[in-house]
C-alpha cells in the first residue's frame, strides 16, 4: 500500500514536472560556435561565455541603439551628462534595480566594477583605465556621487567616453570582491540584473539560462528560458534551423535562396550590408613586414571573384584600402581617397612587378618566391572549418596569391582554435571581422592601439600588430571633438595612414547575418520593422531587445 502511494505521488510529480517543462517558452539561439560547452559565465572572458552571457545575464550601462539613436537605449543607467569641457560624463542609474540574489544594485557596483578593472588590466572589461605611468587610457576614476549618480571623470576632453563607458557590465561587488584571479574565474553560478540568469541543465552540448525572478523586464518578457545548444558549422546549424531545432541563428550562408528558404517554410533571413572584411597579416614576421610585400598582396586579389563567387554575391565591394566598409560610407572623403584605390583593383601583372623590384623573386628554383635573404616564404590563411563562405574566400585568395608565385595556402581549423591562436600572435594570416560601432572610431581605435598588440592580450583588430603613430595622434583628435568637420579631417589622416601602411588588407564588406524561424516565435526584426540591428552575436548590445520583443506563437 505504502509502495503504491509512493509510486503515485511520484507519478504525479512526473506529470506536473512534464507539463510545466511543456509550457516553458525557451528560445533556441546561436551565437556562439563551439566543439564543446565550458561551464564558464564569466561576463569579460572573450574566448567563448561573454557570447552567451553579457547582455542577456549581465547587463551593460548604457545600450546604443544604432539604427535609431535615441530610441530605447537607457540600461543600468537611465541618463547620462556631458560638459562642455568634455571631461567627464555623469550617469544616472536606474533605481529599484535587484542582483538575482536579491542583493541592490547601486553606485557602488559601479566604482567597484571600475576599480576593478584598474586592479586587473589583463582582465578585459572594456574601460579605458588612465595610466598615468604609460600615458595611456583616459578614464581617471569613478566618483559616488550618490546611491544612484556615477560621476566618471577623464584624464583629457573626450567626445566619445560615453560609448566606451556604454560598454561596462558592472559586477556585483558583493560577489566579485573576493575573486582575485577573474581572467579564470568561471563564475558557475552567475549573480546579475538580465533577464535570464540562473543555468540549468549543462553539458558539454549545450545549457540552458532561465527567468531571473527579480529582473524588471519579467513583465514583458515571455520567454522562460533561453536554450544555447553546442553546435559547429554552418551547415549543422541550418539543418537545425530548418528542423526546428533553432530559432535565432548568425551564420554565413551559402546561395541562401536555394540552400536555406527551401528546407523550411518557417526559415526567414535578412542580410543589411555590415562592417569590412580583411586580411589581417601578422607584420611582426617575414614576409608580412614589407610594405611592397603587403602591397603586392592586395593588387593579386580578385575581389570580384570574392564577392560574386566565393561569397555568393552576398557581401559588397569595399572601395578603399581603409580597413573599413561601406558602414562608414559617409566619412568619406572620396576626393583625397581616390589616389588608393589602385590597391583594390585585381592586377597580378603589377603584382608581379612589385614583388620583383622589392626582392621577393624564386632563388633556390623550387617555383616559389622567397624572401630577399633567401629564405622561403609558405604560410596558411587562417580561418574556421565550417565557415563556408570564409573557407571559400581563403581558397581563392591562396589561388591568387599561387598565381605570382607566393606559396599561400588554406588553413582551416576548429573554431575554438582559431579564437584562440589570435590573442598569442600564434598565426600568419586571418580572415578576420571588423567591428561595427556609432562612429569609425571604434573601429580604427583597437585596430591602432597599441596596448591591443601585447602578445597574450591582441585584439581581433589589432591583429597586425602594427603602430601607426600617425593614426593614434589623428584619433586622439577626433575624440577629442564633437565637431563634425574636425572629426572628418582627423579621420582623413587615419584613413591616409591605412592605405599608404596597408597594415590590413581590405577585402569586401560582409553582410550582417541574421536568420530566424518563424515556427514558434513572432516579432523578429525585419526590413520592413528594423527597431533594431538584429545579430545573435557579441557586441550587439541590442540583442536583448531583440529578444525580449518575440513572443511564442501558440502550438497546437
Amino acid at each position: 500500500m505504502l509502495r503504491t502511494s509512493c509510486l503515485t505521488v511520484l507519478a504525479g510529480v512526473l506529470l506536473t514536472t512534464s507539463a510545466f517543462a511543456q509550457d516553458e517558452v525557451i528560445l533556441r539561439l546561436l551565437p556562439y560556435h563551439t566543439d564543446a560547452m565550458v561551464e564558464n559565465f564569466n561576463p569579460n572572458n572573450p574566448t567563448g561565455p561573454q557570447q552567451r552571457t553579457r547582455d542577456f545575464t549581465y547587463e551593460p550601462m548604457w545600450i546604443d541603439n544604432l539604427w535609431h539613436p535615441g530610441e530605447n537605449e537607457a540600461a543600468l543607467a537611465v541618463s547620462f551628462e556631458i560638459p562642455e569641457d568634455l571631461k567627464s560624463i555623469t550617469y544616472k542609474l536606474r533605481e529599484g534595480v535587484k542582483w538575482s540574489d536579491g542583493e541592490d544594485f547601486d553606485a557602488d557596483d559601479v566604482v567597484f566594477s571600475f576599480e576593478y578593472a584598474k586592479a586587473h588590466p589583463d582582465f578585459p572589461m572594456g574601460i579605458d583605465v588612465y595610466n598615468a605611468e604609460a600615458g595611456t587610457g583616459n578614464v581617471v576614476s569613478a566618483e559616488k556621487i550618490d546611491d544612484h549618480t556615477v560621476k566618471f571623470n577623464l584624464n583629457k576632453p573626450d567626445a566619445l567616453a560615453r560609448y566606451g563607458l556604454a560598454g561596462l557590465y558592472p559586477l556585483p561587488e558583493h560577489i566579485w570582491k573576493s575573486v582575485d584571479d577573474p581572467k579564470n574565474f568561471a563564475n558557475l553560478n552567475p549573480v546579475a540584473t538580465g533577464p535570464w540568469t540562473k543555468v540549468r541543465n549543462f553539458s558539454r552540448n549545450g545549457y540552458e539560462i532561465c527567468r531571473n525572478e527579480l529582473s524588471r523586464f519579467n513583465a514583458e518578457n515571455a520567454i522562460d528560458c533561453l536554450k544555447f545548444p553546442q553546435m559547429n558549422g554552418n551547415e549543422q546549424t541550418v539543418a537545425a534551423l530548418s528542423a526546428g531545432e533553432l530559432d535565432w541563428l548568425g551564420d554565413g550562408l551559402t546561395d541562401p535562396d536555394v540552400t536555406f528558404l527551401p528546407q523550411s517554410e518557417f526559415n526567414n533571413y535578412w542580410l543589411p550590408a555590415g562592417s569590412d572584411v580583411n586580411l589581417q597579416l601578422n607584420t611582426t614576421k617575414a614576409p608580412f613586414n614589407n610594405l611592397e610585400f603587403r602591397k603586392a598582396m592586395s593588387v593579386a586579389i580578385d575581389r570580384d571573384t570574392l564577392v560574386e563567387i566565393s561569397t555568393f554575391g552576398l557581401t559588397t565591394h569595399t572601395k578603399f584600402p581603409i580597413g573599413t566598409g561601406e558602414m562608414f560610407n559617409t566619412w568619406y572623403n572620396e576626393a583625397a581617397l581616390e589616389p588608393y584605390t589602385w590597391l583594390m583593383k585585381y592586377d597580378a601583372e603589377k603584382a608581379k612587378e612589385l614583388l620583383d623590384t622589392a626582392g621577393f623573386v624564386d632563388k633556390d628554383g623550387d617555383g616559389w618566391r622567397d624572401n630577399p635573404d633567401g629564405t622561403p616564404i609558405a604560410f596558411g590563411i587562417s580561418m574556421p572549418s565550417g565557415w563556408t563562405d570564409w573557407v571559400n574566400t581563403g581558397q581563392t585568395v591562396a589561388e591568387n596569391l599561387q598565381d605570382v608565385g607566393i606559396n599561400a595556402s588554406l588553413k582551416t581549423m576548429d573554431q575554438g582554435a582559431w579564437f584562440d591562436g589570435v590573442p598569442q600572435g600564434n598565426f600568419d594570416v586571418y580572415v578576420m571581422w571588423t567591428n561595427g560601432g556609432p562612429t569609425p572610431h571604434s573601429q580604427y581605435h583597437p585596430m591602432f592601439n597599441p596596448r591591443q598588440m601585447v602578445p597574450g592580450q591582441i585584439d581581433f583588430q589589432a591583429m597586425h600588430q602594427m603602430p601607426l603613430p600617425a593614426a593614434e595622434e589623428a584619433l586622439v583628435r577626433f575624440q577629442s571633438t564633437s565637431d563634425r568637420d574636425a572629426q572628418l579631417a582627423a579621420l582623413l589622416e587615419v584613413h591616409k595612414a591605412v592605405a599608404e601602411n596597408v597594415p590590413v588588407v581590405s577585402l569586401f564588406a560582409n553582410p550582417t547575418w541574421f536568420e530566424y524561424s518563424t515556427r514558434r516565435f513572432t516579432g523578429w526584426v525585419t526590413k520592413e520593422n528594423p527597431f533594431v540591428r538584429p545579430q545573435v552575436h557579441d557586441g550587439t548590445r541590442e540583442r536583448v531587445l531583440h529578444a525580449l520583443a518575440l513572443k511564442p506563437i501558440a502550438q497546437h
